[in-house]
Order: structure tokens, then sequence, then C-alpha cells
């Protein structure tokens, strides 16, 4: 994998500026406007994966809604055993009463579903890079369950997967702060330049995992 490639692969488009501006622009739309985003990256990540020398595409607005859509039900649907877990395990501590024994008792469970959730939720950490790079290059949401497929990604190179786990970290972390430093605006550039570059590394990792050991795949 080309780690820095996803940095730069953006301005070695020639009209990248032109490509940029209206999905900086429909970022600002509510909801609406983040579901679009997350279809447009979802074309960003296939064009990598099917090894396209431009993979900056143009927004395509009604598309891509109905791919942020397929990402958003899929995500919901991964998301789900934590948002029942949660309620069934810390509602009891919320409704209890002053008894010391059911106080006891709701906060053990707490406890024990605060633990599970912080399993479930590693295990997300690494399950959904492959999830949605499957989702992303097969435009189904169905895909996005296909675990004999997912976990043959994940098998045939796992390190790849890391990488994508790293610079998510990367730029979550410290890349996409950097904008709200300036202004609010510069927030909503520098977020947008961190979900391209993960798209970017989630595209090189998905067609780096197509064979073991990443054996054959593009350089980038």
């Amino acid at each position: 994998m080309n780690f820095t490639k996803a940095f730069t692969y953006i301005f070695d488009d020639q009209r990248w500026l032109e490509k940029l501006v209206i999905p900086l622009l429909v970022t600002l739309i509510p909801v609406v406007g983040w579901m679009v985003v997350a279809g447009y990256l979802m074309r960003v990540t296939r064009n990598v994966a099917e090894h396209q020398v431009e993979p900056l595409p143009e927004l395509d607005f009604g598309g891509d809604l109905g791919r942020g859509f397929k990402v958003f039900v899929a995500n919901l649907a991964y998301a789900l055993p934590i948002i029942i877990v949660s309620t069934l395990l810390f509602l009891p501590l919320a409704l209890t009463k002053n008894s010391s024994a059911t106080t006891g008792l709701a906060i053990f469970l707490a406890v024990i579903g605060g633990f599970v959730i912080l399993v479930y939720a590693l295990l997300l950490t690494i399950l959904m890079p492959p999830v949605n790079a499957n989702l992303a290059v097969k435009e189904r949401i169905g895909a996005a369950f296909e675990f004999k497929e997912i976990f043959r990604m994940l098998k045939n190179n796992f390190k790849a997967w890391l990488i994508v786990i790293g610079g998510t970290i990367l730029c979550s972390a410290i890349i996409a702060p950097i904008g709200g430093i300036v202004l609010a605006i510069g927030a909503i550039v520098t977020g947008l330049y961190s979900q391209l570059i993960i798209a970017h590394l989630t595209g090189q990792a998905y067609a780096h995992s197509q064979t073991p050991g990443g054996q054959g795949a593009p350089l980038y």
C-alpha cells in the first residue's frame, strides 16, 4: 500500500478544486448533505479499488444520496447491538429505587454491559473498514453482510486493514480538528479532506486483500 498517496492523490487531479467545491457546499445541508457525501466517498473507494488513475469523481447528488443511504442502513444495522444492549442494561440503573440491593444489581449489570459494548466496539473497529469497502465496490446493502468475503479479505491482508485503522485514527485525532482552529469552515474543509484520505486507504486495502498478502495488487 501507498500510505503517502492517500494524502496527495487529490492534488494530482487538475480539476480537484472544481470537483470538491460542490461536496464541500453539500456538507452544509443537515443530514441529507452528509449522506450525499458518504455516497460520494463510496465512489472514491470504489475507483481506487478498481485502480482508476484519477479516482476523484464529480458529485452525483441523487446517485450519491442513494449510495449514502445504503451506508447509513448498513452502519445502523451494525450499531443496533450496541443500542439494544445499552438500553437493556443501563435502563435499570436509571429506573432503580434507593434500595442498596437493587442499586448494586443495576450497577453490576451496567458494568457487564459496558464491557460487552467495549468488546463489540473493538470488533467493529476492525470489521467496518472491509464492510464499507465491500459495500462501496458492489453497491449492494447485502454486500455489507457478506461475512465470508469480509473475513476472507481480513485474512488475506490484515496488515492493510490495520493501516486503514491507523489512518482513520490519525485523520480523526489530528487532521480533521486542525481546521477548527482557524474557522468553522476550516473544520469542514479538513473534515472532508480526512474522509477522502480514509476513502483512498480503504480502496487500496480492498485491492490489496483480493489475494493472500496482496500479491499482484498495484502500488498506486
